[in-house]
């Protein structure tokens, strides 16, 4: 078994090398028992790297390496949610600028009054689905970012915006993506406003929305365990298929390394900032890492929490494309004994970042080998909370 790679600086930082030894010992167990293929996980504090490890494999006969490329899966919105909070920062935008006026085709069958900020927070009642609505297809569409809008905003409101939360996989932030398209003086794609205003100037090197299917470095999608019993593997062929250089899928579509990620959650533990670039002030992120969902469940899991007998959980959304801590024991991706001001992202059976400031400490997490609903949170929970553990002081 490979040693992980705990720097020179982990004592410095206050980490306890047998905790995080820990924390891999875990990872391996399961990856031993089939409930996933492999994962990587970094560990910082004060921005500066002192636990990576390596666990497992990212396809039969593949280690898992510091360079492997993974979907991010709606990890991915945090990086659009970004965009659109320094666009509101540089006065395009407003969190109540109402989606009709920038896409006027929105404006029917009950949409006029959705928001960004309901776009944001889940709670606008657009479509909920995971693939693109009929007659848009997986194969063929789902990478079009500007189609996928046109036939989105056709479709009629599910819910009367701001009285309800349910999280949307696919239209809110493939609405939310467009909209940066059309206010955008310079005429750009949203792959390259992304590239530009953020994953450039972050030294994002190996982050984009879509990739190559043929890059060597990119970890395929996959299921494994139990998992591969119930969960539809036609489904995660076609990510690994159509998911290509030109697909533009604001809510799921980026692709990065465990250290890129880290990169983005760095500069929002440093409140959105770097010492060479300002992605968002910090009133804007101060304002956006807070609870905007109040007390109000997520209704997209309430189907799995009930098959997996889990008790009723707030949603908390932040306007940060993820969620925050908060307080009050639940399940929670952040870990049990995280700060209540933690916040992060999560993708699908797969992938997170979460920052607690309050030990200002970063956690990331992107593993292969998809792991169904719920499942998936209480695995982080757990691993959180063995990163949490590890914490000196």
């Amino acid at each position: 078994m490979v040693e992980p790679a705990m720097t020179s600086d982990a004592e410095k930082l206050h980490l306890d090398e047998e905790a995080l030894r820990r924390l891999s010992g875990r990872i391996a167990a399961d990856v031993g028992a089939g409930r996933y293929l492999g994962a990587s996980v970094l560990v910082a504090r004060g921005g500066v790297i002192g636990y990576q490890d390596h666990i497992g494999e990212v396809a039969p006969g593949r280690p898992v390496t510091e360079g492997d490329i993974y979907l991010l899966m709606s990890l991915s919105k945090a990086f659009t949610a970004a965009l659109v909070l320094r666009a509101i920062d540089q006065g395009r935008l407003t969190l109540d600028t109402r989606i009709a006026d920038v896409i006027p085709a929105f404006a029917v069958r009950g949409k006029h009054l959705v928001t960004v900020r309901h776009l944001l927070t889940h709670s606008g009642g657009t479509y909920t689905g995971f693939p693109p609505p009929p007659p848009l297809t997986m194969t063929e569409d789902v990478g079009d970012l500007r189609k996928n809008v046109q036939i989105l905003s056709g479709l009629p409101l599910a819910f009367t915006p701001g009285s309800q939360v349910v999280y949307n996989p696919f239209a809110s932030y493939a609405l939310l993506g467009q909209l940066l398209v059309e206010i955008d003086e310079r005429k750009r794609s949203f792959s390259e406003i992304a590239r530009d205003e953020l994953f450039g100037p972050l030294g994002m090197t190996d982050t984009s929305f879509g990739l190559a299917v043929d890059e060597p470095r990119r970890v395929p999608v996959s299921v494994a365990g139990a998992n591969a019993a119930v969960i539809d593997k036609a489904m995660f062929e076609i990510l690994n298929t159509t998911f290509d250089e030109r697909t533009e899928h604001p809510a799921g579509g980026a692709f990065a390394t465990a250290v890129d990620v880290f990169k983005f959650a760095d500069a929002l533990r440093r409140r959105g900032s770097t010492d060479e670039y300002r992605l968002m002030s910090p009133a804007m992120f101060e304002y956006a890492c807070q609870n905007h969902t109040g007390s109000m469940r997520n209704g997209f899991w309430d189907f799995d929490r009930e098959a997996r007998n889990i008790p009723e959980f707030p949603a908390k959304f932040s306007l940060l494309g993820g969620y925050v801590r908060g307080t009050g024991h639940h399940l929670t991706p952040f870990g049990q004994t995280a700060s209540p001001r933690a916040f992060g992202a999560v993708g699908g059976g797969s992938t997170l970042w979460m920052v607690d400031p309050d030990r200002d400490l970063t956690f990331v997490f992107l593993s292969a080998g998809f792991l169904d609903g719920l499942d998936h949170f209480a695995r982080l929970q757990q691993v959180a909370d063995l990163v949490l553990a590890a914490v000196n002081d």
